[in-house]
């Protein structure tokens, strides 16, 4: 006998529940991560920068 959808629909909110409910706990802990990212205020223009590069070139001094 075929079951009834709303039994199918108990059945698979029922089913794994400890599971669904780690996999919510993640995915909130996941959003509230990435949003405390995004809504952090910008960086100063000066603190952008980042150092320029080395001369290769040029050796450092040994100081003595």
């Amino acid at each position: 006998m075929p079951m009834s959808p709303i039994t199918r629909f108990k059945d698979m909110l029922v089913r794994n529940w400890r599971e669904k409910i780690i996999a919510l706990v993640l995915a909130f802990l996941f959003w509230f991560m990435i949003k405390a990212q995004i809504t952090q205020p910008q960086m100063p223009q000066w603190q952008q920068h980042a150092w320029p590069p080395r001369d290769p070139s040029v050796a450092p001094a040994i100081v003595r």
